[in-house]
């Protein structure tokens, strides 16, 4: 697996384009490539992944074959269908963090994510996640997404463990 590459998966090629001149111009000197197809190419350190495909709700499955050829990524979900089945498909599947496409400041920490996760490979502290990283992503995936369901008001505003 290449630590430095990233692979957007989206079915627009327009927010391909997009993500991938954001992550360039912020960290210059990673590969970042577009796949327009729900699939799961080995070989990335970094996975971005749609919900949605031609209309169809195929993020879950791509997020579950990454983990099969790439368990040691960070994957993360970038989509602008974010609901609460969804995110708990996420969780299920392995996914480090959910962001809405239609915020500039959820782009901004996504990339201080991938930041990091390049960083601590980089220092050799990142080469094999344990149960500790696991639980600390599905704890801040849960955070967040309770605060954003309990902006929405009404029935939405359950938290994201209640059933």
């Amino acid at each position: 697996m290449s630590e430095k590459k990233i692979a957007i998966i989206d079915d627009d090629p327009f927010v391909v384009a997009y993500l991938r001149s954001a992550l360039l111009s912020r960290m210059p000197g990673i590969e970042v490539v577009g796949v327009v197809e729900p699939v799961a190419p080995a070989g990335f350190g970094v996975y971005i992944v749609d919900k949605e495909f031609d209309g169809d709700s195929r993020g879950q499955d791509v997020v579950h074959r990454i983990r099969s050829v790439s368990p040691h990524s960070l994957v993360l979900a970038y989509s602008a269908h974010l609901d609460r089945e969804f995110l708990r498909a996420l969780l299920r599947e392995g996914c480090e963090g959910a962001f809405d496409k239609g915020s500039l400041e959820e782009l901004d920490v996504m990339m201080g994510i991938i930041e990091s996760h390049f960083a601590a490979h980089a220092s050799g502290d990142g080469a094999v996640r344990g149960l500790g990283d696991t639980v600390r992503a599905i704890s801040g995936l849960l955070h967040e997404w309770n605060l954003r369901l309990a902006n929405t008001g009404g029935a939405q505003s359950k938290t994201f463990g209640d059933a």
